[in-house]
């Protein structure tokens, strides 16, 4: 089977024309059977004309079968030489490889049988096959001076500790025609491979030296690749070759997000794989952050433009157009992939793949970009990767600058097929505007001094007259203030304007961000609100890179310390908690129970260890919090559904907190033998109505024979449950670095805190049979299962409709509640006019009317374990309380205020909290035109909530 070559536009080829009379032959008739290709290709690229000369056997007989059968034959002949060949003739076979396959992939690659892809993959094998087998060379030779503790039949490069990694377009398997390979070699100290392991640096920087060299020297005829170290750590005071434990420390304390965007491509090329794949897991944290990283999107724009300013980049033209650096080149769909993978890798794992076209084709997958842009990029890519192949193929020059004249551009241009100069040169400037375009909506080229409105310059010691003016057009009273107060962010007063990177940062944010407090209403109010929050805030540099790239955060920050400091307060604690607001799918996530859980889940998922599990929950559960507050701050959410999915997230936590705290707990106590375990909840967590500042009410209850566990430290049965209780309770409520995930109350347990801290089934039922007080079973009207093993939720729900189920003295249960709401009105009044849980005729007395019912009526109710809404509106129903739908209404806002309040206030009952703003932002979500209105409904609701229980615990005590 013959290679079928596409005719390349036709070309005079007097060169081509003598060499195939200088041939034998056979050879001749296969090439003048090529010569629709083979002509024109070899006419306009010296350097694959003197391949052709040199190896014209055996492109003749390549020719004659196929690209893919000639290419495994080299790979394969290389492999061989590397295991059998001295170091004089492995050096001979790698050239001859790499001329073979430079000449194959430039006939295959312009005569359509490749694509661009396939022939940058197969430059990319070749490199790896060469070091392979320049290593397995190495590795013999080692054995022969007896430096490995390894047999010599083992001495392979798959088993030298050493692993090469190929980074940058080697590494995507994406090699250019004339590409430097970038590698960097790190060896595992503790593999037992050398004889000396304490001359292990040496032994192998040695290694990688010689290698390099095989790969380099040209007395055998050429070089085979140029190869780069100098992405390895700090390469200027570092060996060639590190440990992997050196490494690793270098990239957790010192590395930086170029090296991050460098390791995205990387993989284990030749070498010893297996050390290579471990060392990419360990160092995965890094790359791939846990939060998200904006901070990186400045870096990588800055990088962009020190490019373009050192190679005098220009804009979009073709005569000596750079493809590769140049305004729309190939460097800008790298950037525009690689940023967003950094961005967004740490949470996705999908993201995490290499090649350029893979990583647009994911970023499209999960809705970072359209279809449409990553159809229309990865295209455009190829279209220049293979433009680009061609100017380096005409005389293996690393090159990426386009001809500066027109006929070495029509040149280029009959190499990509296309015969027409004018009709290539329009088909390239379109690549470029359409890459340009994109490249330009995600990288903005950063805000200058001036704005829009004039200009604001903060330098110097005297108010520049126009800025004044500016600021004062922007709705700034004391613009002289506001000079003052930029000023000294800008002389670095404060933690977060310290760094030179974050006044950078700052500098370029300034006018969008005044622009943004001019807007808030009183501008001169909101600065002082900015600079208190920057006053506290610990660092700067992403938060104010993330503030630069994102309109919508200037403005929902500056609204948060206007009318939600506690919001505000989380930025400056934790910044990476707004990363999620900008993430395609923050809407689905805030809305969506199955969503939450799923992110949840799957970012514990990549806990190394118990610690870590326990800080990522504290990580996640912040952020979760975060965001399904700024839902319902920003109306996205309602206050059902804020309390649904704060419920979700607090459950979903401690039921995975719960899985791995019984599996450490095991380790060294073992398991009791067919015990079953279960967590009740009660309050908000039982009825989905958690706040952002809920506690997790619950306790332990356990089915168990009375016995001891079966682990190292045997413990009996109710000190077991006891002690896995405490540790359950600490895995919520430890503080660490990350801070505390829950507080926790358990005084609903049977007995409150003086109970035990686990309760046995048998007692949970002996004592609501015998010993429960009246509120106790009140509390039980909503209690809910959250966690469990084998049959015992079961068993708990039936205990608990049973306990429901009771025959009881009406009167007396009704007379117990109105006793004990009395008792809490003396003992724990209302602190504010809109604590609206304690105040008369309030969230209580709403709970009260519907745990109540459960206790006296349950089966006319028919809603086991109901809401209180859910239970009111039955109510309305069934006729036991006609003003229950009303009553559903009442509840609806009073949890809205509640939610509200937790969610953007610190101290809701301090009377100084309650600022205009958050008035305002109250009534807003509440669906009132002003707070005043709210504040008299309210007022009137509470009257209408005293009357309804007043007429229920009448109706109550008749039936």
């Amino acid at each position: 089977m013959s290679i079928l070559l596409s005719p390349l536009p036709p070309l005079d080829h007097p060169q081509f024309d003598a060499l195939v009379a200088q041939l034998p032959t056979p050879i001749a008739a296969a090439f003048e059977a090529a010569a629709p290709t083979l002509g024109p290709l070899l006419e306009s690229a010296p350097y694959l004309l003197d391949l052709a000369r040199g190896h014209a056997d055996w492109l003749a007989e390549t020719l004659a079968s196929d690209a893919e059968t000639a290419f495994g034959a080299v790979l394969a002949a290389i492999a061989e030489a590397g295991r059998v060949y001295d170091e004089a003739e492995l050096g001979r076979a790698l050239r001859v490889a790499k001329g073979r396959t430079a000449l194959l992939a430039a006939l295959a690659e312009t005569g359509g049988a490749w694509t661009t892809a396939r022939a940058t993959e197969a430059l990319s094998d070749l490199a790896d096959a060469a070091l392979e087998a320049g290593m397995d060379l190495l590795m013999r030779d080692a054995a022969e001076k007896g430096r490995l503790a390894i047999a010599p039949e083992q001495a392979r490069a798959a088993n030298s500790g050493l692993a090469l990694f190929a980074l940058g377009k080697h590494g995507g398997r994406e090699l250019n025609y004339s590409s430097d390979i970038d590698i960097v070699a790190f060896f595992d100290p503790h593999k037992g491979v050398l004889a000396e392991p304490d001359e292990a640096t040496r032994i192998y920087s040695r290694m990688v030296q010689r290698l390099v060299g095989l790969m380099e020297d040209q007395q055998w005829g050429g070089y085979v690749f140029r190869t780069d170290l100098r992405l390895r750590p700090d390469p200027g005071s570092t060996p060639v070759a590190l440990s992997v434990d050196a490494a690793l420390a270098y990239y957790e304390v010192r590395g930086q997000n170029w090296e991050r965007a460098a390791w995205i491509k990387a993989r284990p090329c030749a070498g010893d794989k297996q050390v290579g794949e471990t060392f990419l897991k360990e160092l995965a944290p890094y790359i791939w952050r846990k939060h998200l990283d904006f901070a990186t999107i400045a870096d990588i724009q800055a990088m962009k433009r020190q490019i373009n300013v050192s190679k005098k980049v220009g804009d979009i033209r073709v005569e000596g157009h750079n493809v590769k650096l140049g305004r729309g080149g190939i460097r800008e769909i790298e950037f525009f992939a690689q940023t967003q993978q950094l961005i967004a890798g740490g949470r996705d794992k999908a993201l995490r793949v290499r090649p350029t076209s893979r990583a647009l084709a994911a970023l499209a997958e999960a809705g970072w970009i359209s279809p449409e842009t990553a159809e229309e990029l990865t295209r455009t890519y190829w279209y220049l990767r293979a433009v680009e192949n061609r100017l380096q193929m005409l005389r293996d020059e690393q090159t990426h600058i386009m001809p500066d004249n027109a006929e070495g551009v029509a040149t280029i241009g009959r190499l990509m097929d296309q015969p027409d100069r004018a009709a290539f040169e329009a088909d390239y400037r379109a690549a470029l505007e359409l890459v340009a375009r994109y490249y330009a909506e995600l990288f903005t080229e950063g805000e200058t001094l001036g704005s829009g409105e004039g200009n604001l310059v903060f330098t110097g010691s005297d108010d520049d007259p126009e800025t004044l003016e500016t600021l004062a057009a922007m709705g700034f009273a004391d613009a002289h203030k506001a000079v003052e107060t930029v000023r000294k962010w800008h002389y670095g007063s404060y933690a977060a304007t310290r760094t030179s990177a974050a006044r950078a940062h700052l500098t370029e944010l300034l006018p969008a961000l005044l622009a943004t407090l001019g807007r808030a209403g009183n501008a001169d109010e909101a600065l002082a609100r900015m600079d208190n929050f920057l006053s506290r805030l610990p660092g700067g540099v992403q938060l104010f890179a993330l503030l630069r790239n994102h309109a919508q955060l200037r403005t929902l920050l500056v609204q948060f310390m206007a009318s939600a400091p506690r919001m505000a307060e989380a930025v400056i604690h934790r910044a990476h908690v707004v990363d999620g607001l900008i993430d395609p799918a923050f809407a689905n996530d805030v809305t969506h129970r199955e969503v939450l859980i799923g992110k949840v889940d799957a970012f514990l998922a990549d806990a190394r260890s118990y610690e870590e599990l326990i800080d990522r929950a504290r990580i996640i559960g912040q952020e979760q919090k975060f965001l399904v507050a700024a839902g319902l701050l920003s109306g996205t959410v309602s206050a059902q559904g804020a309390g649904e999915q704060f419920t979700a997230l607090a459950e979903t936590l401690l039921h995975r907190l719960f899985d791995k705290v019984q599996d450490e707990f095991a380790i060294r106590h073992g398991r009791i033998p067919d015990a079953e375990v279960a967590l009740l909840a009660f309050g908000k967590m039982a009825s989905g109505e958690m706040t952002f500042t809920s506690d997790l009410d619950f306790f332990l209850l356990y089915d168990a024979p009375n016995t001891e566990s079966d682990g190292e430290r045997s413990l009996s049965t109710s000190h077991y449950f006891a002690r896995l209780t405490q540790r359950l309770v600490a895995a919520v409520t430890a503080p660490t670095t990350e801070g505390v995930l829950y507080e926790v109350d358990m005084r609903l347990r049977p007995s409150g805190n003086a109970g035990p801290l686990a309760t046995s089934l048998a007692g949970f039922k002996a004592y609501h049979k015998d010993n429960a007080w009246t509120w106790e079973h009140l509390a039980l009207s909503r209690a809910r299962v959250v966690a469990a093993t084998g049959s015992l939720a079961e068993k708990i729900n039936a205990e608990i409709a049973e306990v429901m189920g009771r025959q009881r003295d009406i009167a007396k249960t009704i007379e117990d509640v109105v006793s004990m709401r009395a008792l809490m009105a003396r003992e724990r009044k209302p602190r504010h006019a809109f604590d609206l849980k304690l105040a008369n005729g309030g969230l209580v007395d709403l709970e009260f009317i519907a745990q109540s019912a459960q206790l006296v009526a349950s089966r006319q109710i028919g809603l086991p374990q109901a809401s209180t809404a859910r239970v009111l509106a039955r109510l309305g129903e069934i006729g036991l309380v006609p003003a229950g739908q009303r009553l559903v209404e009442i509840h609806g806002l009073y949890s809205t205020v509640l939610q509200v309040m937790s969610s953007a206030l610190i101290s809701p009952f301090r009377e100084e909290a309650w600022t205009p703003a958050f008035k305002d932002l109250l009534a807003q979500l509440c669906h009132y035109p002003d707070f005043g209105r709210l504040a008299l409904d309210v007022q009137d609701m509470q009257g209408e909530v005293e009357a309804a229980a007043r007429d229920w615990y009448e109706r109550a005590a008749r039936l």
